[in-house]
């Protein structure tokens, strides 16, 4: 006989027959408001129940209504034909209606006018009874503090049997002050379950701190019901067994387990029979707990996974050990499934980063290529607007130069040349001596300025091809130098006539 099936197997419907034992692998459990929304829907069908009634009521006077307006519209009819005033009419079927209106309006009002008086007079009732009879711990499913209590009661409740059972085993301790026979010390466990009602509990599981991408504890829930005749066996048998509670006390204290146990004579014991689905005792359940936001405390936003369900009187027929490796299966089994969910986040993680990484590396690459296309263009702009400029200093210089020359044909043109050699009279003999020591003689007239001294030079160094653009004069004896200022001077006055030697210097050199 195999009374357990295989965790993996989905839970079937047939776990209300008391005698049937399924741990099973469930994925649309109930979430925890299913309770208060069962109950909501019993308000609304009451609701829906006693309007029904007034409606079917009202439906009985308005037919009623129907037929004495008909009556009374065949009686006005009748009287018509005795071709009474129109005025008289008219007025006699108004004061009709309103007399059959009036009574059917006070009718509709009159449920709303009882209940005003019942509530009024309730009120007192209601008060003094809420003195005598206190709330109880399964009075109120939103009351934290008798939730809490009616835990705090049952976490005694499994002490006391702790106690009783005394289930660790005995350690020897050696009597140092006698000397005497080792003595037996007993180490009592803890108690794994919480002190705090189930919504509490829920608060803590979501609000869990997920560090290092864990999962919120599971949750382990025992429901107790005082009622049962085996129920303080299982209790002190398997609960209060030393591997069970070892490895509830291991588990709940690395945060990986969190137990929850209550009766279900409490409304927390209530809320999860109902959610549950709850049909035999004793009962059981590993659930997994998913948040839609780790912050969240409101216990609509959680989902639950129904991991491992034990219930119905057959738990008797196994082993209490069995029922430590079905948990221990369950646990190491949800771990293992978190361990892939959690190495496959880790890989996806480690790929985004991956790609992002190299996203980075490539728009810095692009960026490092469009900057250095940038200096480059702008280099290029800049040589390109250099060469322009040179190209526009030189033909400056071209422009300037054959000016120049143009100037100094002109001032030649104007002095008439050289004088002839039978020229005796008003002729002056210059002997130029050039920087590269050559010497050039020439004849001008003695009226001629020093200005066409320079233009001569100046078609000279053109036509030999010496490069001297920028040049001066100086005599010797006497020592005497001419600049632009004396360009106007003739020879005479110059004192360069009748004959002269010249020195040419080369103001560039």
């Amino acid at each position: 006989m195999t009374p357990f099936l295989p965790l993996s197997s989905p839970t079937s419907t047939a776990h209300k027959q008391s005698e049937s034992l399924r741990p099973t692998m469930v994925s649309d459990s109930p979430t925890p408001g299913q309770s208060s929304a069962t109950q909501r829907r019993t308000t609304s069908t009451i609701s829906n129940g006693g309007g029904s009634s007034s409606a079917a009521a009202f439906s009985s006077v308005q037919q009623h209504h129907h037929q004495s307006s008909s009556s009374s519209d065949d009686t006005n009819n009748n009287v018509s034909l005795r071709a009474p005033p129109l005025s008289s009419t008219v007025s006699s079927t108004n004061n009709n209606n309103n007399q059959s209106v009036f009574p059917i309006r006070l009718l509709l009002r009159f449920p709303a006018i009882l209940t005003i008086l019942l509530r009024v007079a309730m009120w007192p009732l209601v008060k003094i009874l809420n003195v005598i009879f206190s709330p109880k711990e399964f009075d109120g499913v939103n009351n934290s503090v008798n939730a809490d209590r009616a835990a705090r009661m049952f976490v005694g409740m499994i002490r006391q049997n702790i106690s009783t059972v005394r289930p660790a085993a005995v350690v020897a301790v050696a009597d140092t002050a006698t000397n005497n026979n080792p003595m037996e010390q007993y180490d009592e466990p803890s108690c794994p379950f919480t002190e705090k009602g189930y919504n509490s509990t829920m608060d803590e599981i979501t609000n869990t701190p997920n560090n290092n991408h864990t999962h919120n504890p599971l949750l382990l829930i025992y429901l107790h019901s005082p009622l049962h005749s085996q129920s303080t066996q299982f209790i002190q048998n398997y609960i209060c067994h030393p591997q069970l509670l070892k490895l509830l006390n291991d588990n709940t204290e690395n945060g990986v387990v969190k137990c929850f146990g209550t009766s279900v004579h409490s409304a927390d014991g209530q809320r999860l029979r109902d959610m549950m689905e709850v049909t035999s005792f004793p009962f059981m359940a590993l659930l997994s707990v998913k948040s839609s936001s780790s912050s969240s405390s409101i216990n609509n936003n959680i989902t639950m996974e129904l991991l491992l369900r034990l219930e119905s009187s057959q738990l008797f027929t196994i082993q209490p050990t069995q029922i430590t490796t079905y948990l221990n299966t369950a646990i190491t089994r949800h771990a293992q499934l978190i361990a892939e969910e959690i190495a496959r986040r880790i890989q996806r993680e480690e790929d985004a980063r991956l790609r992002e990484e190299q996203n980075r590396e490539y728009q810095e690459a692009l960026l490092a290529d469009q900057m250095r296309e940038l200096e480059r263009n702008q280099r290029e702009e800049m040589e390109r607007k250099e060469r322009m400029e040179e190209e526009e200093r030189r033909r400056m210089e071209v422009v300037k130069e054959q000016s120049r020359l143009e100037v100094a044909k002109s001032i030649m043109e104007r002095s008439g040349g050289e004088p002839s050699l039978g020229t005796k009279v008003g002729v002056t003999r210059m002997r130029f001596t050039l920087p590269n020591g050559k010497k050039v003689d020439r004849r001008f007239h003695s009226l001629d300025t020093v200005e066409v001294i320079r233009a001569f030079l100046t078609l000279h160094f053109d036509e030999t091809g010496v490069d001297i653009k920028n040049f001066g004069l100086s005599t010797n004896f006497p020592k005497k130098t001419f600049g632009e200022e004396d360009n106007k001077l003739t020879l005479e006055e110059a004192g360069l006539a009748p004959q002269a030697v010249v020195m040419v210097q080369d103001l560039d050199a």
